[in-house]
């Protein structure tokens, strides 16, 4: 009986109880930056606050505390800011992690290890939110998804600011909604840079941006490295058409059959979490 009540205990404290309590930690942990695991399964230690009003940026619905990463991505976000207000506007910045990283409760798979931030499509002036926008801002989306074309809000400014993260040496990669990346393969002139930035449904109305896993990070798994290839090739093209059939109607998405499995995150993180 003992062993009976032992395992049922076990099944209750699984590895998804433990995933969900990662959004309910309020501050990062006191200590030096360190990553474990992977970008969609993993954990850090002494996370940098990100400011939620800085030179050139601007982070949105700051209540999801969400505004925390690895020193390089802050780094990064500095550098677009930079660049954003020598153009007179301000980078709006979505979610970057949790304090300590880890699966969110809602809105990504990702944003584990604090080297991903989301960058909304919008030209905002140096002047920056109201009051009003800083948690109800709505973005609409960039991309009509039945004609698998761009849409009418599409700015030059927006290509501007891929182009920058795309340039930054950091920078592992850049996912776009795959009609973003058609209409960049169709207008750019110059298509070497073009290969990190790959095709993901969603990212209508914000690109998604990724760095490489710091050199000191030995706990970090990198992502496969992409081929240094612009990406403009029929494969672009299927993920056009299958966001455009889904949108229509012809053909449903996809329904996985077998059985979800938790991810088993690594040993640190459970006393990351605790600490």
């Amino acid at each position: 009986m003992k062993i009976k009540y032992v395992l049922s205990l076990m099944m209750l404290i699984s590895p998804w109880s433990f995933a969900e309590n990662w959004h309910t930690v309020q501050k990062p942990t006191n200590e030096p930056t360190k990553i474990y695991g992977s970008y969609a399964n993993g954990c850090f230690s002494g996370g940098k606050v990100m400011p939620i009003v800085g030179e050139g940026f601007q982070q949105v619905r700051p209540s999801r505390n969400r505004h925390y990463g690895d020193e390089s991505l802050l780094v990064f976000i500095e550098s677009l800011g930079k660049y954003a207000k020598a153009q007179n506007k301000i980078v709006i910045l979505g979610d970057l992690s949790q304090p300590r990283g880890g699966p969110m409760n809602f809105g990504h798979s990702s944003h584990q290890i604090g080297l991903d931030v989301d960058i909304w499509f919008e030209s905002i002036g140096k002047n920056g939110l109201s009051p009003k926008q800083v948690e109800g801002l709505e973005t609409p989306s960039l991309v009509d998804m039945k004609n698998g074309v761009i849409s009418k809000y599409w700015q030059p400014y927006y290509r501007d600011l891929i182009h920058q993260a795309a340039l930054y040496p950091k920078t592992e990669r850049i996912f776009v909604n795959p009609v973003i990346k058609a209409y960049l393969c169709e207008t750019e002139k110059d298509k070497s840079w073009l290969y990190k930035v790959r095709p993901w449904f969603g990212h209508d109305s914000h690109f998604h941006v990724r760095l490489v896993c710091p050199k000191n990070q030995k706990d970090c798994e990198p992502q496969f490295p992409v081929a240094k290839n612009s990406g403009c090739d029929e494969d672009l093209q299927n993920w056009v058409k299958d966001q455009a059939d889904l949108a229509l109607g012809i053909k449903k998405p996809a329904v996985s059959k077998g059985k979800s499995v938790s991810k088993i995150m690594p040993k640190m993180c459970q006393k990351i979490l605790n600490q």
